[in-house]
C-alpha cells in the first residue's frame, strides 16, 4: 500500500521533534562520553538479548560495520569483552563488564531523572494520554507484539466513551445514522437512571490500557437480563475480546440468578452473531425494519441459563 506523502513528511517532522526534544542528537547523550548508540548496545548487551556482533547488528537494525567498530571501542574501555562460546569455541559471545554495568546503571539514572524532568509539567492525565498514545504506536508498528488485555468494570467517563465509540463504529462500518447514536445515548442514560447494582453491570475491555469494547447486563424483568452495547475495535479483532465480554456477562447474569438472557442484533453483524451462537445464543425471531438508515434485518437471540 502506498504511503500519502503528507503522512511521511508529518512522520519525518515528529522524529525531527522527538530527537530534538530528549537531546538525542546530542554526540554526548546525558552528558556523558557515550553516544546513544553506545548505550543502546552496552544496554542490549546487558539483557543478553543479543550476545554476538551479528546478533547485535540484526536485533538492532543497525550496519554491522558499524557495530563493529563501535564494540571496539566499548571493548577498548573495558566496558565489555569477549568470551568463548561453551558450545562452539570458535564463537565468540559478548558480556557485560563490572565496570560496564556501573557506567550502564549510572546512565539509567540520569535518563530516568532527564524524563522526570520532562514529564513535571505534564498532569497525571496528560502523562497517561501520552502513554496511551506510544502504547498505539508501538502497537501499530509492531502489531504482533505481546498484548495486555483487561475486561475491566465501568468507571467514571466510559459512557461518554463507548456512546461515542459506538457511533463512529456503526456510521463507518455499515452507514447507521444518528438515530442510532441518540439509541445509545437512551440505553446508557437508562442504565444509569435505573442502575440496580445488584443484577446489573457494564464492563469495558482494555489493550494496552487503550479502550477497546464494550458490554452490558440489564435487567429486563425478574428472570431475564439483555445483553447490551457488545463492541470490539475493529484492530483488536482476533484477540477473543468478543468472547470474553460474552462470557463476562453470561457469568454475572448466572451467578445474579436470571434464567435467560435476550439481545437484539441485526443479520449485518456476522462476527457478533457468530460469538452469540458459540456462547449458547438461539435466534428466536427476526423482522425488517428501516431504524438507522439502511433497511435491516433485526434479530432476537436468546440463551436459557436454567
Amino acid at each position: 500500500m502506498a504511503n500519502p506523502p503528507d503522512t511521511i513528511d508529518r512522520i519525518r517532522a515528529f522524529n525531527r521533534f522527538y530527537t530534538r526534544h530528549l537531546g538525542l542528537l546530542d554526540e554526548c547523550f546525558l552528558g556523558r562520553k557515550f553516544s546513544l548508540s553506545e548505550i543502546r548496545i552496552l544496554y542490549e548487551v546487558s539483557r543478553e538479548r543479543a550476545t554476538t556482533a551479528t546478533a547485535l547488528a540484526d536485533y538492532l537494525r543497525m550496519d554491522p560495520g558499524y557495530v563493529s567498530r563501535i564494540l571496539g571501542t566499548l571493548l577498548k574501555q573495558e566496558l565489555l569483552q569477549r568470551q568463548a562460546d561453551p558450545q562452539d569455541r570458535r564463537r565468540k559471545q559478548l558480556r557485560i563488564t563490572p565496570t560496564g554495568r556501573r557506567q550502564l546503571n549510572a546512565l539509567d539514572r540520569l535518563a530516568r531523572d532527564n524524563l522526570k524532568q520532562l514529564l513535571a509539567p505534564l498532569t497525571r492525565e496528560q502523562q497517561e494520554e501520552l502513554e496511551r498514545h506510544m502504547k498505539r504506536i508501538h502497537r501499530l508498528l509492531e502489531p504482533e507484539g505481546e498484548r495486555s488485555v483487561l475486561i475491566r468494570p465501568l468507571k467514571m467517563g466510559d459512557l461518554g466513551t463507548i456512546i461515542n465509540r459506538h457511533a463512529l463504529f456503526y456510521s463507518e462500518e455499515y452507514g447507521w445514522n444518528e438515530r442510532f447514536e441518540q439509541t445509545v445515548l437512551e440505553v446508557m442514560t437508562s442504565f444509569v437512571s435505573n442502575y440496580d447494582d445488584i443484577r446489573e453491570r457494564g464492563w469495558v475491555a482494555e489493550v494496552d490500557g487503550e479502550f477497546a469494547g464494550s458490554v452490558f447486563a440489564v435487567k429486563e424483568d425478574e428472570s431475564t437480563a439483555r445483553l447490551r452495547a457488545l463492541l470490539v475495535e475493529r484492530q483488536f479483532w482476533g484477540l477473543g475480546l468478543g468472547r470474553k465480554l460474552i462470557e463476562q456477562c453470561v457469568d454475572f447474569c448466572r451467578r445474579s440468578g436470571y434464567r435467560r438472557i435476550t439481545l437484539w442484533t441485526c443479520s449485518d453483524l456476522v462476527q457478533a452473531r457468530k460469538l452469540y451462537d458459540k456462547a449458547g445464543f438461539r435466534l428466536t425471531k427476526s423482522w425488517t425494519e428501516e431504524i438507522f438508515g439502511p433497511p435491516v434485518t433485526s434479530e432476537t437471540w436468546d440463551l436459557e441459563l436454567s
